[in-house]
């Protein structure tokens, strides 16, 4: 395989297109391509060129060239490459994201060391061509299910509906010739949106009994955040425990510097057109210590799960 071709089938055989779409595009096109090589572990072994662009619609080549021709296992891996690119960018798989981190970082893990190993059956000479259908299928759906590439194709499908003109797109493998290794593998703009995320947000992360120091309480009736220090970083929170902020608002408990308070921290979590998770907002709920200086105060919660466990052992 040395092109992948990436074909914009435009309206009335048109052959221009807005250049902020095409560029757009052809940005989170590229984002793919190397979310692909880093998720092979093949990044700075395999480089894409862009090659001039042809009219007809509009299409675009890329060639895949070898950076280290001394490793053989890329002789047989950039063959398999192509072909993944083109159904990542094409098939359908889901539109949602993964929404439990923890799972999915342990799906990663277990992900890299299964990469790790199909490649290394890749490279074995005796593989039958039915073994290696099973290594691509396997490395491919693995891929397809990595959230930063499922980001990047959502944004490549919402700049593309961006422009009226844009009909279809399709994928296609040719070889030194430029003659197509196979048929085109080809999305019509009806199909668009099901590659598009429209929900950003995943599940959220929730830690019990962490430390937050409290920097500016809110001490009256308001929607404002408080400000405090988790993890050695600045935070601004939102107090959850309805019933700790009323014994804050009457006067029960008292602020001076460097008061801190245990609690259960909730982070929301999204994820931006980098693919990158980040911080929407932080909840607190469950605020069982006051903590000043060498002294820790127990709150209302506290004392009272306390008195509940201690008559649930009596009842037992």
């Amino acid at each position: 395989m040395d092109y992948f071709q990436l074909h914009y089938y435009l309206k009335d055989n048109e052959h221009s297109l807005d250049a902020f779409v095409l560029n757009k595009a052809e940005s989170e096109l590229l984002k793919i391509f190397k979310e692909v090589l880093v998720t092979l572990n093949l990044e700075g072994e395999i480089a894409f060129e862009a090659i001039a662009i042809e009219e007809g619609g509009i299409k675009s080549f890329y060639k895949l060239l070898r950076k280290k021709k001394t490793k053989k296992r890329i002789n047989k891996v950039l063959i398999f490459l192509g072909g993944i690119l083109s159904v990542v960018i094409t098939d359908i798989v889901s539109n949602k994201l993964n929404t439990d981190t923890e799972y999915e970082q342990l799906q990663k893990d277990e992900i890299k060391l299964r990469i790790q190993k199909l490649k290394q059956d890749l490279e074995k000479e005796d593989n039958s061509e039915e073994d290696e259908k099973v290594y691509v299928r396997d490395l491919y759906f693995y891929i397809t299910h990595n959230d930063k590439i499922k980001i990047f194709k959502s944004n490549f499908y919402s700049a593309l509906l961006d422009d009226g003109k844009v009909e279809q797109i399709s994928t296609q493998l040719l070889n030194k010739d430029r003659i197509p290794y196979e048929q085109e593998s080809i999305v019509s703009r009806a199909n668009f949106d099901r590659f598009i995320i429209h929900t950003r947000q995943i599940e959220p992360i929730y830690q019990e009994s962490i430390i937050i120091e409290i920097v500016a309480p809110v001490l009256k009736k308001s929607k404002m955040k408080w400000k405090g220090v988790y993890d050695d970083k600045p935070i601004n929170f939102n107090l959850r425990d309805t019933e700790f902020r009323n014994s804050v608002l009457n006067g029960e408990i008292s602020f001076s510097s460097g008061i801190s308070v245990v609690c259960d921290v909730e982070l929301e979590q999204s994820i931006n057109d980098e693919g990158e998770v980040t911080i929407e907002a932080i909840n607190v709920y469950n605020v069982t210590d006051v903590i000043v200086g060498a002294q820790t105060i127990e709150t209302k919660r506290k004392k009272r799960n306390k008195e509940l466990l201690n008559q649930t052992k009596l009842d037992l």
